[in-house]
């Protein structure tokens, strides 16, 4: 394995495998316990959000964009980061390496989307609350916690949510998606040489003030 650190101070690691599939990762260190000034669970919120549209595509074209390559493209949000990760063939990795920074740099968070999205993020606190295991487990959380910045549910609250505007969404994105919070990893039947070389050319476009 490769690692180290990009002119723009994005961390990043490579790794080459056997295999046809390979796989590439944006970890954002802006998690459940980073919302503060914000309402709870904006952090998870965020995560559903950002594929519902950037500067350049649409949420329909972003949702078939990969499955037209035959691949996969997930998110999921913890207590210390959002992950933004995608699944193609080694081939197609450099499109799925370009969409995971598009996603994270360049959302809008369209009006409409907004509301259709925090309908599914409010019916997944309530799925929540009828699931004894997940809702036990988030009352200990809160108890374990209590007091920092720990405590709150990474969904946050049906009132929490109802209270977040897209303004806020561009908001949380603009102060805590920075280069300094960032990790990327990518594993591929590539070289870690050739690898190496392709994130760091990569990174340079993607943040070309840092060559500055």
């Amino acid at each position: 394995m490769k690692s180290g650190l990009s002119a723009s101070g994005v961390r990043y690691a490579v790794r080459q495998s056997g295999r046809a599939v390979a796989y590439c990762a944006l970890t954002i260190g802006c998690g459940t316990r980073d919302e503060s000034g914000f309402p709870a669970g904006i952090a998870h919120f965020v995560e559903h959000t950002l594929f519902r549209g950037t500067a350049r595509k649409s949420a329909a074209v972003i949702g078939g964009y990969l499955d037209r390559l035959g691949g996969e493209l997930n998110a999921y949000t913890t207590k210390e980061e959002i992950v933004l990760h995608a699944t193609v063939l080694k081939e197609d990795l450099g499109k799925a390496a370009r969409l995971l920074f598009e996603l994270a740099l360049e959302a809008t968070f369209p009006d409409k989307e907004i509301e259709t999205e925090r309908g599914v993020v409010l019916d997944e606190i309530i799925s929540y609350k009828d699931n004894p295991a997940e809702d036990v487990y988030d009352r200990f959380e809160n108890l374990l916690f209590q007091g920092t910045p720990l405590e709150t549910p990474i969904l946050g609250t049906a009132a929490s949510v109802k209270k977040i505007t897209p303004e806020m969404l561009r908001r949380f994105v603009a102060e805590r998606f920075t280069p300094d919070r960032m990790a990327f990893t990518v594993v591929a039947d590539i070289p870690e040489k050739q690898l190496e070389k392709r994130v760091l050319k990569l990174l340079d476009h993607v943040f070309p003030q840092s060559n500055r």
